[in-house]
């Protein structure tokens, strides 16, 4: 990566930290950016657009996402009350829904769609499209129901899209950027186009950047149908075997580069070194605090294989062990220090996995299990045909040896879901597959909690502009108790 592209991440994620504002989906003039400098090419706001998305995806949703689902336990301070307690309200939210829509969200990746398809530049409006519908599909995975057909214009008071339109609207997108990419796949020429700082680098061609761009957008795609099959079972199921047979393909080169989701063709974050400007998100809140440590869900779970992620995924306590806290925020052994995230996985440079070549295999491999969908009622076994079983134990079994752990014979859902919950570490999609499946099963809720939450709660800044934000207690609408922290596509609680 060229200094020049280093240089301008640092500058857009320093624009980006004051971007928030309220009332961010309503008036008139909302696709003027006014964080965006005047006269910005496609190229300058696709990298400020990246830049954003790093924060959403790598900042507190994620280590939400993570302490919710026990790979770590929030300890003092905020993390404790949002992650371990659920004490997540609609003040704490905003700046994080906001980054979805202003400050390199969907208004600066409209630009780009659109300053891109004036000039002709297909290639730049496909990864832009692609963009949208990761990051779109990404927080109805959070919120559900959300604005979106009327977000990016000049209603002032925009409807929210039930989460099922919206996954809907997100499969379209990605479709409109796979259609844009996919002649450039056999024809396009030259060097990498540099501004996209997921895939360019000085080694590959941009007819390769392209073909990456495309298998990951299918693995976007697989990942999202995955999200329907507890409401819509095995049409889903075969969308997502479907969609993740065309994505990432490119096995990872070693096994520390299959530990750290490093693949070729693995779709993950940029970052430098420089603290407080283009650093890992997690590194450089582990600089400055240390409100949360490693959950013991993880921690048993790797111990117990002799795993080899374990020290890539935390640092043993002063005593040489690995310890963790249990959902109460009590460490297992009682009184032992905890562990934390690694050297490796906090280094400022450290690129995040977003979207990988294991997490392809893995929804490969429970697609063909096509488990009960009812979590009451599911079968531990898979229940897909003998071919599909052993295509699932192929899959499961080909994400093991990358890591450097020995194969299993046929494999259960069980087995799937407990290797997709290690190969998603530290990401915000392991919540999805929890709400889906209730694996890994040791994961329960804090204290006295119905479950683990479902969902997040609307910004109060946009209720009280926007009479279509509904409050909490009337979401979803018609449901009471404890299915009101469920998503459409959620509706089955974990036992």
């Amino acid at each position: 990566m060229n200094r020049s592209v280093r240089t301008t991440v640092g500058l857009s994620l320093a624009l980006l930290g004051v971007a928030g504002c309220d009332n961010w989906l309503t008036g008139p003039g909302l696709t003027e950016n006014p964080n965006s400098p005047v006269g910005a090419t496609p190229q300058q706001q696709l990298i400020a657009v990246q830049a954003s998305a790093w924060t959403r995806l790598e900042g507190q949703l994620a280590r939400n996402a993570t302490m919710w689902t026990q790979q770590f336990i929030g300890t003092n301070n905020q993390q404790l009350t949002y992650g371990t307690q659920y004490q997540w309200t609609e003040t704490d939210v905003g700046a994080q829904m906001t980054g979805f829509y202003t400050g390199g969200g969907l208004v600066g990746l409209r630009n780009i769609q659109a300053a891109s398809n004036t000039a002709g530049d297909a290639f730049l409006e496909g990864i832009a499209d692609v963009w949208e519908g990761f990051t779109m599909g990404t927080a109805a995975s959070i919120w559900g129901d959300l604005p979106y057909s009327e977000a990016v214009s000049d209603v002032t008071t925009p409807k929210l899209d039930t989460q099922q339109e919206l996954y809907a609207a997100v499969q379209a997108k990605l479709d409109e950027g796979i259609a844009l990419l996919q002649p450039l796949a056999a024809t396009a020429t030259g060097n990498c186009e540099a501004a996209d700082v997921v895939y360019c680098s000085a080694v590959i061609t941009k007819q390769l950047q392209v073909q990456r761009w495309i298998r990951a957008a299918y693995t976007m795609k697989a990942r999202f149908y995955l999200h329907m099959a507890e409401r819509d079972g095995a049409p889903a199921y075969a969308l997502a075997l479907a969609a993740a047979n065309q994505g990432i393909n490119e096995v990872p080169t070693s096994v520390n580069n299959a530990i750290d989701g490093a693949g070729p063709g693995d779709f993950r974050s940029w970052h430098g070194s420089t603290l407080d400007q283009d650093g890992n998100i997690w590194g450089e809140f582990l600089t400055s605090r240390l409100d949360f440590a490693a959950g013991d869900v993880i921690i048993q779970l790797l111990t117990s294989r002799n795993d080899p992620r374990r020290p890539r995924y935390f640092e043993p306590n002063a005593a040489g062990n690995f310890v963790g806290r249990d959902r109460n925020n009590v460490s297992v052994p009682a009184g032992a220090t905890p562990s934390n995230l690694s050297n490796v996985r906090r280094a400022l440079n450290f690129k995040q996995p977003l979207v990988t070549w294991a997490e392809t295999q893995l929804i490969i491999a429970e697609a063909n299990c096509s488990p009960n969908v009812n979590v009451a009622a599911r079968p531990a076994a898979c229940t897909g045909n003998a071919a599909a079983i052993t295509a699932a134990t192929a899959s499961v079994n080909a994400v093991r040896t990358s890591v450097g752990l020995a194969t299993l014979g046929t494999v259960t859902l069980d087995d799937i879901m407990i290797e997709k919950y290690l190969a998603q570490f530290q990401n915000i999609d392991v919540w999805n597959d929890y709400k889906r499946t209730c694996l890994p099963a040791t994961i329960r809720p804090f204290g006295t909690a119905v479950e683990v939450p479902g969902r997040m709660v609307y910004a109060s800044a946009e209720r009280n502009t926007n009479p279509n934000i509904p409050t909490p207690n009337a979401y979803p609408a018609g449901t009471t108790g404890s299915a009101r922290l469920r998503n459409w596509n959620d509706p089955f609680a974990c036992p």
